[in-house]
């Protein structure tokens, strides 16, 4: 009964039959929003079905949220699992009788050949010795011969049903272990992991402290962002700095298990010094507010006069890289551009800084490395699979010489190393 089982998970049919299920729930994924929250569900799908809301049916069947659904991972387990039975029950004993050295004795063995010749004489030793020139294995019993080449290639299967399990195994991992964050942390900031935007149901999520050291973006001469940029620093319990890097698009920061990509930036608030009078003053930190338009973004604040009447400055930003228009907010009127360091006499403020704020996404996938490993087995398949396994016998008697042979791919090079033989040695 045990070895019936492993026998039925080994069936092609059953593999093809996984593999098109896990292939239509992928599918619903990708049409269905996945990790959204009930209200969402609530709002877009409004529909009712039997008198059941369609929302209420897609969490109970767990359609929210397929890729992290066990009854989803049980599925990637199971193809797996055929995978591997398919591997060791049909595909390896395949390997290993391939490897042997079996004659052809009947004239009728070699009618149903594609390629074959019928004649008269042959020169063995001279044959023998190309074959063994042309990397055949070469092996002979009394009248017969037989020789191959190009076992490599019957390995590609093998190495075909690796790949997909590591793949397998690695996507489960992550999903299982792995976690998704999103952080937006102003420069000069401390930061810990806290906005978890996907885990998996085994992740831990590490108690590790960041420092974000510094936040700029350089630009194009057309005045668009061509690239931005974080100093960050991995702190240790005591703060010490234990590894440091400068961050951008594309230039992520590798921690150990941990990967932080720069993903976004915002402009978190404006930093002025209050001139009370020529003796003291005080700092302030002006809150600003995105404003996004067709095709532009602008960053907003404002700040009543000294006189705290009901005449307000507005503060106008295009961009983070320090410039700023006031404007008048009674009549929007413009007043005059300011940069960083600037006093505005009409306010007795100074622009201290322009405090930016950094996207960060921290992820955790212990399971990519088998990932890789497995698209590199994908990679080698590929490249055995252009291999050719050829075989060749001879049947050979004082007056009559039957030879013929046969490959799985490249049929036409092997017909004219056929041909070779064929002139040169019958």
């Amino acid at each position: 009964m045990i070895k019936y089982f492993f026998k039925s998970l080994a069936n092609l049919k059953l593999a093809i039959g996984i593999l098109l299920s896990i292939a239509i729930f992928i599918s619903i994924g990708s049409i269905i929003e996945q990790s959204k929250d009930i209200q969402f569900y609530q709002i877009n799908y409004p529909n009712t079905i039997f008198s059941i809301p369609f929302w209420k049916i897609l969490l109970i069947l767990g359609w929210n949220n397929i890729y992290n659904s066990w009854w989803f991972l049980l599925l990637l387990g199971l193809l797996g699992f055929s995978l591997a039975c398919c591997t060791i029950i049909q595909q390896l004993p395949t390997l290993k009788f391939s490897r042997r050295y079996y004659f052809y004795k009947q004239f009728n063995q070699y009618q149903k050949l594609n390629f074959k010749v019928n004649t008269n004489k042959v020169f063995l030793s001279h044959l023998s010795f190309t074959l063994i020139n042309e990397q055949y294995s070469f092996f002979q019993q009394s009248n017969n011969l037989y020789a191959y080449k190009g076992l490599i290639s019957r390995i590609g299967p093998i190495i075909v049903h690796l790949s997909i399990i590591c793949v397998l195994l690695g996507s489960t991992l992550g999903a299982l272990i792995g976690f998704n964050s999103q952080e937006l942390i102003p420069k000069t900031e401390i930061f810990h992991i806290q906005n978890i935007i996907t885990n998996g149901i085994c992740s831990l999520i590490p108690q590790k402290t960041f420092r974000i050291n510094d936040f700029w973006s350089i630009y194009k001469p057309q005045g668009l962002i061509k690239q931005f940029y974080t100093d960050i620093s991995f702190l240790n319990n005591y703060g010490s700095e234990i590894q440091r890097k400068t961050i951008s698009v594309n230039n992520p920061f590798l921690i150990r298990d941990l990967i932080i990509y720069q993903t976004d930036w915002r402009i978190s608030c404006l930093r002025l010094k209050y001139n009370m009078n020529e003796i003291s003053s005080i700092n302030l930190q002006l809150p600003i507010s995105k404003i996004n338009t067709i095709g532009k973004t602008y960053w907003i604040s404002a700040v009543p006069n000294k006189n705290k009447d009901l005449e307000n400055f507005i503060f106008l930003l295009k961009d983070n890289r320090g410039q700023i228009s006031l404007y008048n907010n009674n009549n929007g009127k413009f007043i005059k551009n300011i940069n960083i360091g600037d006093n505005i006499n009409q306010l007795n403020l100074n622009l201290v800084d322009v405090i930016n704020s950094t996207g960060i996404q921290i992820k955790s996938d212990p399971g990519i490395k088998l990932i890789y490993l497995g698209f590199f087995f994908l990679m080698v398949s590929s490249l055995v699979s252009y291999f050719s396994f050829s075989e060749f016998w001879v049947l050979y008697f004082p007056e009559k010489v039957m030879s013929g042979g046969k490959t799985n791919r490249a049929k036409v090079k092997f017909n004219i190393e056929f041909l070779k033989f064929k002139q040169s040695f019958f």
